[in-house]
């Protein structure tokens, strides 16, 4: 199984395959600061920061967004869908998460389920390719109304712990399947 470190340390999406939407900050549910963006080849919306892109590169691990034009690693939204079907979405995340708590500094802090049959897990870690501070994790399992399971990734510093929640609450509220 490819772990989240893999996926959260990598690259994203090969550039061009998305979509900025038109929905702005007083439309409908997204907070100001926020846009929603449409991955076509994916087949999802989510709303992301507006300063923040999807990321160069396609390591198969769904789609990355950072600030900065995507090379601030500092802080990601990663999405991508579950196909795994026969773990739980605890069993899955916590299973996902095994190399990447290997890593020096790792901290499990909680995995609880969640309403509607997914999952949330938060961590924190130290990034050994960073100089930045430990970084903060909260991955979601969510199932959605067609019954995919998509895994919604936030990290950014463990000194902004408020604001990872807030991007990960943001997301998950706004993620559709197109």
């Amino acid at each position: 199984m490819v772990s989240l470190a893999v996926a959260v340390l990598g690259a994203a999406a090969v550039a061009g395959r998305l979509l900025l939407g038109t929905e702005s900050a007083g439309s409908a549910a997204l907070p100001a600061g926020y846009t929603r963006v449409h991955d076509t080849a994916s087949g999802f919306s989510v709303a992301i920061p507006k300063d923040w892109q999807a990321g160069s590169g396609d390591t198969g691990y769904g789609t990355v967004y950072r600030p900065n034009g995507g090379s601030d690693r500092s802080a990601a939204l990663q999405v991508f869908r579950v196909t795994d079907e026969t773990a739980t979405a605890c069993d899955y995340l916590r299973s996902s998460a095994e190399s990447l708590s290997q890593t020096p500094g790792y901290r499990d802090i909680s995995r609880n389920p969640v309403a509607g049959g997914g999952c949330e897990q938060v961590y924190a870690y130290d990034d050994p390719d960073s100089s930045e501070p430990p970084a903060h994790g909260i991955a979601r399992l969510t199932v959605v109304a067609d019954g995919t399971r998509w895994v919604l990734l936030a990290y950014g510093p463990d000194t902004d712990v408020p604001l990872v929640r807030k991007r990960l609450t943001t997301a998950v509220g706004s993620f559709r399947t197109e």
